[in-house]
């Protein structure tokens, strides 16, 4: 417990959006309410994925770690985010959606964050650099903000339908899925880095032998992470979509005349 404690560290990026995020809410006048918490575990996942162990194991020690970063970074701090973000006061969603892109778009950068930052040599780097480390990090983020911005903001005027929205979140699961198999059944060649780790945290012992993770078992799991989870967050996003096509449903039944 004392190694993994040692392994929180200060994170300039996560810092960063922790100051961000307060000036927000404090510019904004934003009241505590679900938006603010929303905005607020977004924040707190950041500093997850970057000033904790979970950081700090991703760059070059497990490839579980680094899967997990991933995910976070694309699937989870984004859309939190975006749908806890403080509107001004007076201001009507359908504002902020005059410029849109075709879906296709932010649908290839949102998956393409995760297959091409797994083109082993991108990865390999990404795993040993701390500086491509970071660019790796920074262009997770903008993408994965990129993906989830047609299905969750504007809450209004979005320039995808529900069902629209559906094909959208599953074809991102496919996508996902056949990375995660393609890494799970693969040899330990995808990020090779990861299996011949230089120690300089002194945490290996912990990994290999407390842990049982051999190169082999670490990348197996790190694939199911994205195999699973990842589809699991686009399922909650597709229900997301399902509620919305009901509410619609229901407000058009509401305005049929009598």
């Amino acid at each position: 417990m004392g190694l993994l404690l040692s392994l929180w560290r200060l994170d300039p990026l996560a810092i960063a959006a922790c100051i961000a995020t307060a000036v927000v809410l404090v510019a904004r006048r934003t009241e505590l309410g679900p938006r603010s918490i929303l905005l607020g575990s977004a924040v707190v996942v950041l500093v997850a994925a970057l000033a904790s162990p979970i950081g700090s194991l991703a760059e070059g020690y497990l490839f579980s770690a680094h899967m997990l970063q991933h995910l976070l970074l694309v699937l989870v701090v984004p859309p939190l985010a975006l749908l806890g973000w403080p509107a001004r006061r007076g201001e009507r969603p359908a504002q902020t959606a005059r410029r849109r892109l075709h879906p296709l778009v932010p649908w290839l950068l949102g998956v393409g964050a995760m297959w091409l930052w797994h083109e082993p040599k991108l990865c390999d780097a990404a795993s040993s650099s701390p500086a491509v480390h970071r660019v790796q990090e920074l262009s997770l983020l903008a993408m994965g903000t990129a993906f989830w911005w047609p299905v969750l903001a504007p809450r209004a005027g979005a320039p995808l339908s529900p069902l629209a929205g559906i094909l959208y979140l599953f074809t991102a699961c496919v996508a996902c899925t056949l990375l995660g198999i393609v890494i799970t059944f693969s040899p330990v060649e995808v990020c090779s880095v990861f299996a011949h780790p230089v120690d300089r945290l002194g945490v290996m012992p912990l990994v290999r032998d407390g842990w049982g993770l051999s190169p082999e078992k670490d990348q197996q799991v790190g694939g199911l992470l994205m195999w699973v989870p990842a589809c699991l967050v686009y399922g909650v996003g597709i229900m997301g979509q399902l509620a919305r096509l009901f509410a619609e449903h229901d407000v058009a039944r509401q305005e049929e005349p009598s």
